[in-house]
């Protein structure tokens, strides 16, 4: 498993670096990507909660708060991991959305896509796979072996998992030896969002609890990876991809 302490540490550097520029950014923070068409909210919820599983499940401080922002916001750069969700057909994203969302990811950012649809190619997946293809058409999007280190970074997993089970597989687009992007079929959302009440919003398709903790777990391991650089050497990955991003400003 990382080493909590370095991951701590490697926080509490990126909160010196920030506090001279915003103090929202002192913790971690995941927005969410706003597009045009489609439903780019789904479960407003769904980060939030999984952000609370961190926090709770690993010590490390977190801010929450419902936030989109398009690829064209001026401080995409600010944050190390971002998420995007849907489940209908949307817009195609311009050329300067795609140049500065390929630039971000070969920087040191990381995306997770989540198709909230349930369903098997889904009018989502084929916008996805569209968008993927520009976004990287020489690195073709990959089925993402179990033996990755996804599925032991804070966790030990042996199987995905989401709200339904759609695919047994997560897919992703690595880029010299980084996996930057991150697509799950399996709505992880829908199995982390909970009302105003704290409870549950949607119910879980064939597995009940089990499949919801696993899907918790998953969205925990994502998140972990998207942070450290190297997980077999146990390097903070959050302050060096945020001082690589700083120094190559998008445009």
């Amino acid at each position: 498993m990382i080493n909590l302490s370095k991951l701590i540490i490697g926080l509490l550097l990126f909160k010196v670096w920030v506090a001279t520029a915003d103090a929202d950014y002192s913790n971690l923070f995941i927005p969410q990507i706003k597009y045009e068409g489609g439903h780019s909210m789904p479960y407003p919820t769904a980060i939030d909660s999984l952000l609370g599983q961190i926090e709770r499940r690993t010590s490390i401080e977190t801010n929450r708060g419902l936030t989109q922002i398009a690829l064209s916001y001026p401080k995409l750069y600010r944050y190390p991991f971002i998420y995007m969700a849907g489940s209908r057909k949307f817009e195609e994203f311009s050329a300067n959305d795609i140049k500065r969302l390929r630039n971000y990811l070969s920087y040191g950012g990381f995306l997770l896509i989540d198709d909230n649809s349930s369903g098997i190619n889904s009018k989502f997946d084929i916008s996805v796979r569209k968008m993927i293809e520009a976004l990287f058409p020489q690195v073709p999007l990959k089925k993402i072996s179990r033996d990755h280190s996804i599925f032991r970074s804070f966790y030990l997993i042996n199987r995905v998992s989401g709200r339904k089970q759609v695919s047994p597989y997560l897919e992703g687009i690595n880029i010299k030896g980084r996996t930057v992007l991150v697509y799950s079929a399996n709505d992880l959302g829908g199995a982390w969002a909970r009302d105003k009440l704290g409870q549950w919003t949607y119910d879980i398709v064939g597995g009940g609890n089990r499949q919801r903790q696993l899907a918790i777990r998953l969205g925990v391991n994502i998140v972990m990876y998207a942070l450290t650089l190297d997980y077999k050497k146990d390097m903070v990955h959050l302050p060096i991809i945020l001082e690589r991003l700083k120094r190559n400003k998008l445009p």
